[in-house]
């Protein structure tokens, strides 16, 4: 069961090189650049911030048992390509009960565009469709636009809070990556599957979670988690839930985003299933 939900304002703001303050009924969002230029055409950082009231929450790609995921849906753009918005690494939230993904408190969605031309303005037109929750569940929506102009590249005020909204985004598992995703796979348990994670950390893990986001018919509960080596591996189990029991899940592929209080890693695999060998 999901949250009441019932409707809030539409916005649309006018933005200059910067980004103007905007207010829907339960929230506010803002588009923000790092820069007040083009300077000499390298890609230029940019944001959605979401701040809804104290005590309510924002959503992740993947919202869990409750929720609504944003919706970025850019309606136009000028001297550049459309941007690919990235996902800071979610929580576990507790709405009415139910467990979903998301924020609690202010969160930037950041992404980079690159200008095809420094002679010429850049020129965004996005719309954000997304909610915020507490007891209930308020859809929001705004239009926003923003026009970065050409001349030398000028930090703006936001300029830092952008640069840390990119390190919460969770990196590509590498060969550096200090934690790793090592192997996953499905085991029938009954009629469910569960899907089980191995990982392993170089440093220790601390208090770590494992996400994992996919089709939309599938949800991922939360992990039991049983440590070896002194921490430095963890073993996750997560239910896996099915919303269409017609739609097969081996051969599904998710992205599973590990995260250690300030680190997160994201690895995308292929569902299989094989019996669990202990």
């Amino acid at each position: 069961m999901r949250p009441a939900l019932i409707y809030g304002a539409t916005l649309c703001v006018l933005l200059a090189s910067t980004g103007a303050y905007a207010e829907p009924a339960y929230s506010h969002i803002n588009l923000i650049a790092a820069s007040a230029g083009l300077g000499e055409g390298q890609p230029l950082l940019l944001g959605i911030r979401i701040e809804p009231r104290p005590g309510w929450k924002t959503y992740w790609r993947a919202a869990g048992e409750s929720g609504l995921p944003p919706v970025f849906t850019f309606l136009a753009t000028e001297n550049t390509g459309i941007p690919e918005i990235r996902w800071p690494a979610p929580r576990r939230l507790l709405v009415q009960g139910q467990e979903s993904y998301g924020y609690e408190g202010p969160v930037i969605f950041p992404f980079y565009v690159q200008p095809l031309n420094a002679s010429l303005q850049v020129r965004l037109e996005v719309r954000v469709e997304y909610a915020v929750c507490m007891d209930i569940c308020v859809p929001e929506q705004a239009e926003m636009k923003i026009t970065l102009l050409p001349g030398p590249s000028r930090a703006t005020t936001e300029k830092g809070a952008l640069q840390a909204a990119l390190s919460r985004i969770p990196a590509q598992e590498g060969a550096e990556s200090f934690a790793r995703i090592q192997d996953a796979f499905l085991e029938l348990n009954g009629a469910q599957f569960n899907l089980h994670v191995a990982a392993s950390s170089s440093h220790g893990f601390g208090r770590p979670d494992m996400f994992a986001d996919g089709p939309a018919n599938l949800i991922f509960g939360r992990p039991q988690i049983l440590y070896g080596e002194n921490n430095h591996q963890a073993a996750f189990s997560l239910p896996v839930i099915q919303l269409d029991p017609g739609q097969s899940v081996p051969g599904q592929t998710v992205t599973l985003t590990l995260v250690d209080g300030e680190f997160a890693v994201e690895k995308q695999v292929k569902l299989a299933e094989r019996a669990r060998t202990e």
